[in-house]
């Protein structure tokens, strides 16, 4: 691959793969933020319980579906083979590279002391992603339950939960393993970083907050 080549690759891999790393973390976001204004919205949410109970069990299937996509070590897009594309083509994002794209002078502080990208180092990243603790539940799920009726586990639905669990902070792991390895070498590549913080993340939090202002109201007439 041309350095050309591999600079429009990685620019297009790099966007769509942010995307759809950026849509499982809102889906994270969104599904806790839901669970913990059950705390304080409980009355709220019982306005509409059908509706609310849907939005839970769909959020949690398509967060199942997505890190699996995103984490499958065979899959044809996703990490490990966003690692595979930086492997072969690691010549092109070194401290010269990222000078020539973003035109920086000799000597400049982001050329400075930069980790150089080593087979090494992307095998620690894979091995990273291997050590997740719901790598092998959120396969479980998808394979057995979200993504395919397995018998097994559709006759024992509370099987899934003892074999495949998936916990909050399995999934504050893996938000940010995911988000960290993108930066990393977007960081190599041209300089950028991104944040992750969900844009839809109040939307509920205005939902529940004026549905509960409504029940006042309505219990002070």
């Amino acid at each position: 691959m041309t350095r050309e080549e591999f600079d429009i690759e990685f620019d297009q891999y790099r966007n769509y793969l942010r995307e759809e790393v950026f849509r499982f973390r809102s889906f994270v976001a969104v599904y806790r933020n839901l669970h913990e204004r059950m705390n304080d919205r409980i009355e709220a949410i019982n306005l509409a319980p059908a509706f609310f109970q849907i939005v839970d069990s769909s959020l949690f299937s398509v967060i199942v579906i997505w890190a699996d996509k995103l984490l499958d070590e065979h899959g044809q897009r996703g990490l490990f083979n966003f690692l595979v594309f930086i492997e072969n083509n690691k010549k092109w994002l070194s401290a010269k590279e990222l000078q020539r794209r973003r035109n920086y002078q000799d000597g400049h502080w982001v050329l400075k002391d930069r980790t150089t990208i080593t087979f090494a180092s992307i095998s620690a990243h894979r091995d990273q992603i291997r050590s997740l603790d719901a790598v092998q539940s959120f396969k479980i799920r998808r394979d057995k339950f979200h993504g395919h009726f397995d018998k097994a586990y559709f006759y024992d639905r509370a099987r899934l939960d003892k074999e495949a669990p998936i916990r909050w902070n399995d999934l504050d792991a893996t938000c940010a393993l995911m988000g960290e390895i993108i930066n990393i070498y977007s960081a190599d590549f041209d300089g950028k970083v991104y944040t992750w913080e969900p844009i839809n993340i109040n939307d509920l939090n205005v939902l529940l907050d004026y549905a509960q202002i409504a029940l006042l109201q309505e219990k002070n007439e």
